[in-house]
């Protein structure tokens, strides 16, 4: 197959948009990208699948989610992270197994019409896997896990969950933050991880609070600890989240960090040097009262860094193209431009989820990810900014050769 557009984006990390583009697929992946004259000059016999008026470009990486949560940022709003993060879990005490079924079946179907084709995605209540599995959309599934009784064992519970990959789904392990996971058991899961090169996401430097626990200092997250019935003596100490999990050794390339909030030069240095990813949800950030983190310095630090909505419990949508718009509101007077935000949204993305071999940019090898959205009807002259201000969907959606969203005329 030969699919052509009007304009072609991201045909390398950082290359220029190229007018009347085309793709050839082969067995669901990119045999060759250029301008559509050259390419079916080279490759005739293909079938032909003209898109007009459109932008063909990788589709986007979604690096965060929680896609069995439901809408529930409104009812659980609070001033606080703390009181948010109680609010939730009291709020989720009225769920059962079916809600989370039916949310994670919508929200499935919500990203591929916006245009989301990978994500990296916490399972905590069993009902995304299955559903992800069915829906052709690529994914990193990680188990999430919470346990801070520093005798219990927990990584007997975990090889079926994790021995259960295939072509679009790799699985991996999510303890959930610093202080909600013990130091016995992220020595475990460290080990169990490394042996078996299992990716890991964790929630890091998301809070204020979360600082002022690892400092000792007077924390909201006390509360979560006497709710939970869990010692105080327990929760771990540091001078940052960051330099907390690098004396146990948890940092890796292993690991994508989400959210990175609340850190310190001396943090992106360890980042850096360890081979950290990044997963940035600037809303969610935004909506729980998290604080902004320092996108600039982790791109001028060569860190690898993805976009995600993280959960509707924490934000307003799983919309990327909001997020990205976001994004870039966010951060644009540090110098964050329009093109910056499209590569986080894609090939960081990729690169944060150890999928960049495969997936984030239009380039031969790589497999056949791709989607289509309507030109901007303005043009400044530049298609990223045109596309950040009016794209909310797309025309197509395919993942791996397969179109599993095209919109009717």
């Amino acid at each position: 197959m030969i699919i052509t557009a009007q304009k072609l984006l991201c045909t390398h990390k950082h290359g220029p948009p190229l007018d009347r583009g085309a793709i050839v697929i082969n067995r669901g992946s990119i045999l060759a990208a250029g301008h559509a004259d050259a390419i079916l000059k080279k490759y005739p016999g293909h079938s032909i699948v003209r898109l007009a008026n459109v932008a063909l470009m990788p589709g986007l990486i979604n690096s965060h989610t929680h896609l069995e949560l439901p809408p529930l940022l409104d009812t659980i709003r609070s001033r606080t992270f703390s009181q948010w993060v109680l609010n939730l879990i009291k709020a989720k005490q009225k769920l059962d197994s079916s809600d989370y079924s039916i949310t994670t079946q919508r929200n499935i179907r919500s990203l591929i019409m916006q245009g989301t084709t990978t994500v990296g995605e916490i399972c905590t209540h069993d009902a995304s896997p299955a559903f992800l599995k069915q829906s052709g959309l690529r994914a990193v599934i990680y188990k999430e896990i919470i346990v801070m009784d520093p005798l219990q064992d927990i990584t007997s519970r975990l090889a079926s969950f994790l021995s259960r990959p295939s072509s679009l789904i790799r699985y991996g392990l999510s303890p959930h933050t610093p202080y909600t996971v013990s130091e016995h058991a992220l020595h475990e899961i460290k080990t169990f991880s490394r042996q078996k090169g299992i990716p890991l996401s964790m929630h890091v430097a998301e809070s204020r609070d979360e600082l002022r626990m690892l400092q000792r200092k007077k924390s909201g997250l006390s509360e979560l600890y006497r709710m939970a019935g869990w010692s105080i003596d327990w929760a771990p100490s540091g001078s940052s989240s960051f330099e907390y999990l690098h004396r146990i050794g948890l940092l890796s390339p292993l690991l994508l960090a989400v959210h990175a909030v609340h850190i310190t030069d001396k943090d992106i240095a360890a980042i850096k040097r360890s081979g950290v990813s990044i997963a940035h949800c600037p809303r969610s950030n935004s909506e729980i009262n998290a604080g902004k983190m320092p996108l600039k310095k982790l791109l001028y630090a060569g860190i690898p860094v993805g976009l995600g909505t993280d959960s509707l419990a924490s934000s307003p949508s799983l919309n990327m193209w909001d997020e990205m718009r976001y994004a870039h509101k966010v951060h644009c007077r540090d110098g964050i431009t329009p093109q910056d935000i499209f590569m986080v949204a894609t090939i960081g993305g990729a690169r944060a989820l150890g999928l960049s071999a495969d997936v984030g940019s239009i380039e031969p090898g790589q497999r056949a990810d791709l989607i289509a959205v309507s030109l901007p009807e303005k043009d400044s002259g530049d298609i990223y900014s045109d596309l950040l201000r009016e794209t909310k969907s797309c025309i197509m959606t395919m993942v791996n050769g397969k179109v599993l969203h095209k919109q009717r005329n």
